[in-house]
């Protein structure tokens, strides 16, 4: 089980509630995209089982949409910790051993995503100067590709966050964590889910 920071903070809890909202924002467009292209699907399969009439570019319009579902959101997930994880060994470290070797992972992941950025912008630009389009109805591919650096970008930041975060909880260990996600043991997610259920439990007996 993975919470998102606290409130506390000062500065970097300030700036990490700030961009959060962001995140958030980003996050809730990946989502709408996601329903409307659902919506799109059903329009599809409709139209052509029952009237036998294809949505013009369809297939052009779901690839240009992939970009917007697929990235838009990493940073939020960064936020939460939800991103796939091999935590066995993290729980034998102490508390400041598994600052440290949190930050050094965050360093490895900050590099990979900017060299995905970079790359990414680079693609971005070919794509706009040379007013690259899809093959079926011609559209324009430059915005769907925008996306796909500036999800990194953000990505960036969080990861960015998340270092400065590390490494204050490495110097301080029983500091309240901020700009990072807390993850809890397994043997407390369990105690929690038991708890949880049996106060469902008890209110229903009421």
């Amino acid at each position: 089980m993975n919470e998102s920071p606290t409130a506390a903070g000062g500065n970097l809890g300030s700036f990490d509630r700030w961009f959060s909202k962001l995140e958030d924002l980003l996050n809730l467009i990946a989502a709408g995209s996601i329903f409307i292209l659902m919506l799109v699907g059903v329009g599809q399969v409709v139209g052509r089982t029952v009237f036998n009439v294809a949505i013009y570019g369809y297939i052009d319009y779901i690839e240009q949409c992939t970009a917007i579902f697929a990235f838009l959101g990493v940073a939020y997930c960064q936020r939460f910790g939800t991103h796939i994880r091999m935590e066995l060994l993290l729980y034998l470290l102490p508390k400041r051993a598994l600052w440290w070797v949190e930050a050094l992972a965050t360093v490895i992941a900050m590099v990979v995503i900017a060299l995905l950025i970079e790359g990414s912008w680079y693609n971005f630009q070919r794509a706009y100067l040379i007013g690259d389009s899809t093959m079926d109805i011609q559209l324009t591919i430059w915005p769907g590709k925008l996306a796909v650096p500036f999800a990194f970008a953000t990505l960036w930041v969080r990861l960015l966050l998340q270092l400065i975060g590390y490494i204050r909880l490495a110097f301080n260990p029983y500091a309240e964590p901020v700009g990072v996600p807390v993850i809890h043991r397994p043997e407390e997610v369990a105690k929690a889910e038991i708890e949880d259920t049996l106060g469902r439990t008890e209110r229903g007996n009421v």
